[in-house]
């Protein structure tokens, strides 16, 4: 496989992680968008609760303030020996009392309701506050090994190039120094008249390598005559 093929593959496989790893991203901000949305169901169940038992709060003061009144009637009709009138203010308190008992419990289950509410409204908002800093912990590790592998890809990728390329120059020196011994060893050949030089005739070379033999023979050591 060539090292443009090589390339492409990895590119390719890149391409399908990255797209891999978007759609997690999408899932992981999706799942963190509903969290929050039940978050805030959660937050106005609470809101609405609170509400109510305020109203039961203040039914109960009202409550509390006409029996007060009506035990303050009794206590005039009394006053005035005007029994009637007193037992019909103490028989309208012991109905608002009941009343009053009524809503109280209901004003405790109200309580009760609001505080398991904000319990798992806190938990909620504790558990989707440690997602978010796990999904962004995660999205940062991401983008840092992506950062490192486009680094070392690179890099592997210049490696590569460049041992193909050596050894395409190494090749290339070699084919150089054949020709160059090729070249010398024609030279040699045709200084010594073995072969032909470029538009000299066979005769001009054997006649060359006629001259040169001699040259040589004249070069050796020569007699001293007495």
């Amino acid at each position: 496989m060539g090292i443009g093929q090589r390339i492409a593959n990895i590119f390719r496989s890149r391409r399908h992680d990255g797209e891999d790893v978007e759609a997690l991203a999408d899932r992981l901000d999706e799942t963190y968008r509903s969290q929050l949305s039940h978050l805030q169901k959660v937050r106005r169940g609470v809101a609405d609760v609170a509400t109510s038992r305020k109203r039961v709060e203040v039914q109960l003061a009202r409550l509390a303030q006409e029996a007060a009144t009506l035990d303050a009637e009794a206590q005039a009709a009394v006053g005035r020996g005007d029994d009637d009138a007193a037992r019909a203010a103490l028989t309208r308190k012991v109905t608002l009392e009941k009343a009053a008992s009524d809503l109280g419990k209901r004003h405790g289950a109200l309580q009760s309701e609001e505080r398991k509410l904000i319990g798992t409204a806190d938990d909620l908002e504790q558990r989707i506050e440690d997602f978010r800093r796990r999904k962004d912990t995660l999205s940062a590790r991401h983008s840092a090994a992506a950062a490192r592998a486009e680094i070392t890809g690179a890099g592997s990728g210049i490696a590569s190039s460049m041992s193909d390329v050596n050894q395409a120059m190494e090749a290339a020196e070699r084919h150089t120094r054949e020709l160059e011994a090729k070249a010398d060893a024609v030279d040699e050949l045709v200084e010594g008249g073995i072969i032909s030089a470029p538009g000299e005739s066979a005769d001009d070379a054997e006649q060359r390598r006629f001259d040169a033999e001699l040259e040589g023979k004249g070069d050796g050591p020569q007699q001293i005559s007495q």
